[in-house]
């Protein structure tokens, strides 16, 4: 997608270099299309990236939860 966007940004500037401003309407248009696209596109990657995430520590939660660290300190000061 990056790609499209920089080819985009490349094509404008030159048509708006050569003063083709039909064009130039046009391609910017499609240049803003193109930036909308990835911006979606990085918010579905991140909401996916989060979700993740929270999957990964919910499993690190559970131990805490039953107090694992804290009863093996407890387990290790009875022996002592």
């Amino acid at each position: 997608m990056s790609k499209a966007k920089s080819f985009c940004c490349v094509v404008t500037m030159y048509t708006i270099y050569m003063n083709w401003m039909s064009a130039v309407k046009y391609e910017f248009a499609v240049s803003l299309l193109s930036l909308l696209a990835s911006l979606i596109i990085s918010l579905v990657e991140i909401s996916q990236s989060t979700k993740a995430l929270e999957l990964e520590l919910s499993d690190i939660e559970e131990p805490e939860k039953s107090h694992f660290f804290s009863d093996l300190l407890k387990s290790k000061e009875e022996k002592k």
